[in-house]
């Protein structure tokens, strides 16, 4: 029994011993090990980690990625006009040992300093862009000279600048009147352009439908040209079989008709002298004899009732 107990001492000093030399750094820590506020050593890899107990200390800090949100900001361009600007900051610890020594492992100054950094490497970046570059041109390769110029000098503090991300870049009240009544002006222009181009091409449309409407009608003048031409052709032939057949009948037949048109209207007058060969057909009360058609009988008519046949 007696020899039991300083068995039981021996070891409850070797676990005291222990228990206040072994501690353990996840994935998501790193570590600062002190010796009466002194930095010793850092610890940035995860596992089971030795220290001397009671005379060290040690202080675990995140190494995760760190988000820094900042008012939204005025920054001046070129052109000395101010626009509003909403963006963060991404950092991490790059070098725990210098961010110990230079900040006391405080993320708060950490943060405060970043802010400081960034907003100098902003103004310098916007200082030397027009309104309209910073507006057109991708703000992505603004940001990336930005971060790179600021990580150069963050890296003394033992921070590590992921990036500074654009939340809005907006305009100041100075301007932002001005800047709405351009871009008016220019959906009016292009609207403009629009219906201008619209109008051609209606022109341009109703110009070839009306080509093709003329064309058309001049091809169909045409072809009814050439059927009334053929037409023509074929009466003249029948009139002259006609008159071939029997040449006194279609004479005497042709002045019937011109009698008929002459006279077709009630107190119609013709002056003409009385041995004009058109009164051939008219008498003085005596009897005409008509030309007969071939097997036809013979006709008479008074100077009274003469008319076509």
């Amino acid at each position: 029994m007696k020899l039991k107990f300083p068995i039981i001492i021996v070891v409850a000093l070797v676990l005291f011993f222990l228990a206040g030399s072994l501690y353990v750094l996840n994935e998501r820590q790193v570590a600062v090990v002190t010796q009466f506020s002194r930095l010793v050593k850092t610890e940035e890899n995860a596992g089971l980690k030795f220290k001397v107990p009671f005379l060290q200390q040690v202080e675990f800090f995140d190494k995760r990625i760190q988000r820094l949100n900042v008012d939204p900001e005025l920054f001046l361009t070129n052109e000395k006009k101010y626009l509003i600007v909403d963006y963060y900051v991404e950092w991490r610890i790059g070098d725990i040992r210098r961010f110990y020594t230079s900040v006391q492992g405080n993320f708060q100054r950490a943060s405060s300093l970043l802010d400081q950094l960034v907003k100098e490497g902003m103004r310098g970046e916007f200082a030397r862009r027009s309104v309209s570059e910073v507006i057109s041109e991708d703000r992505n390769s603004i940001m990336d000279t930005v971060t790179a110029e600021i990580g150069r000098d963050s890296a003394r503090y033992g921070v590590e600048i992921i990036g500074v991300r654009l939340k809005r870049v907006d305009f100041s009240d100075d301007i932002r009147d001005r800047v709405f009544d351009r871009m008016r002006a220019e959906r009016e222009r292009v609207s403009k352009n629009l219906r201008a181009q619209g109008r051609e091409k209606s022109q341009v449309i109703r110009a070839n439908a009306e080509r093709e409407a003329a064309e058309i009608l001049a091809k169909a003048n045409a072809e009814s040209q050439v059927i009334r031409g053929r037409a023509d052709a074929k009466a003249a032939d029948i009139y002259a079989a006609a008159y071939g057949k029997d040449i006194e009948f279609y004479d005497f037949w042709r002045s019937m008709s011109a009698y008929k048109e002459g006279f077709k209207h009630n107190g119609d007058v013709l002056v003409v002298s009385p041995d004009d060969p058109f009164l051939k057909y008219f008498g003085k009360g005596d009897a005409v004899e008509v030309p007969t058609q071939p097997q036809a009988k013979t006709q008479s008519a008074s100077l009274d009732n003469i008319q076509p046949q």
